[in-house]
């Protein structure tokens, strides 16, 4: 028996429900992630939670690499158990250390944007107490690279929302590539083949440059030649230069087979009491025989520096070069 064809005011009627379903959908998706609380805390503070002993806050205060003066690499808030409340469970970033006495190994687990955003909750869970400071070398060094990683992703984000649109399309048309820079870097100085973006500040300067050097040669010996002829001090004699005895080069090589060199190190000004941190991303480029130095360093005298070279640096990672991320 063939079905009775519906009537143009059922058509409507079902049209409208159809309707109706896909707005209460919607409204209710909207709804949770609206419910979703934004995540408190400073820029490198953890929360760890059960650290009994301190072995946890040892881990995450050691010391950054290649500043004037010692800073820990995160800034931690002990809490026990019984105080991680909801306050403390939307902090950004959380590490919960527990001991069950089934397990054989330390074990890590996280999860991200759990219960605010952004976040990351880390989960160090171990045999025993014993356990957990024998193996501190390990899930150390994988705290600190989870939770370095979350921070610049937070950073990059803010960047990106916040970038100096003049500053990208002078690197665009000098070099061929693309990167972001932070929108307060606002004042500029161009010369062949160099670049150089700061915060017009009196104390706690951020300053981002951009330049070329030929591959194969003495990196410390080139970027010197570099900053001497295009920052120059207030006299001749002025000039920036790199304390070779700190200097350290990270390689990596990415999926694409592009070269890439980190080097950490700490400058000076010769002949004048200036100096401080820096960090250079060292690109080859495909097609070219030269290599693009991308760079973030800091004058802040007379205070911490880590936060402040570290929202530089992240501008360094949204460098792209054609063929390359």
């Amino acid at each position: 028996m063939n079905e009775p064809k519906p009537t143009k005011p059922a058509k409507i009627a079902r049209a409208l429900m159809l309707t109706a379903m896909v707005a209460v959908l919607m409204l209710t998706a909207c709804g949770r992630q609206s419910l979703t609380p934004k995540s408190g805390g400073r820029p490198y503070e953890v929360v760890v939670v059960g650290d009994e002993g301190g072995a946890v806050r040892s881990e995450l205060q050691q010391s950054v690499e290649v500043l004037p003066q010692e800073e820990p690499q995160f800034d931690v808030r002990a809490i026990r158990a019984n105080q991680y409340n909801l306050a403390a469970q939307t902090s950004r970033s959380i590490v919960v250390t527990a001991i069950d006495p089934h397990l054989t190994r330390t074990t890590i687990r996280y999860e991200r944007d759990a219960v605010a955003k952004p976040q990351i909750i880390i989960y160090l869970t171990a045999p025993s107490r014993e356990q957990l400071l024998h193996d501190a070398p390990q899930w150390g060094k994988q705290l600190r690279a989870l939770l370095n990683r979350h921070e610049t992703n937070i950073a990059v984000a803010h960047l990106r929302a916040n970038r100096n649109a003049e500053a990208e399309k002078r690197i665009s048309e000098t070099f061929g590539v693309s990167m972001n820079v932070p929108a307060d870097l606002v004042a500029w100085k161009q010369a062949e083949q160099f670049l150089w973006f700061s915060t017009n500040a009196t104390e706690g300067v951020r300053c981002i440059c951009l330049y070329t050097i030929r591959p194969g040669g003495d990196f410390a010996a080139m970027r010197d030649s570099v900053m001497k002829r295009n920052l120059p001090g207030e006299t001749d004699s002025m000039y920036m230069q790199t304390r070779r005895q700190e200097l350290k080069a990270e390689p990596i090589a990415d999926s694409h087979g592009l070269q890439r060199t980190i080097w950490r190190g700490l400058w000076e000004m010769k002949n004048d009491a200036m100096g401080g941190p820096f960090v250079a991303r060292v690109e080859s480029m495909p097609g070219r025989h030269e290599l693009l130095v991308a760079e973030a360093f800091v004058y802040a005298p007379e205070t911490t520096k880590r936060n402040k070279m570290r929202l530089t640096e992240a501008a360094l990672w949204t460098l792209k070069t054609k063929g390359g991320k």
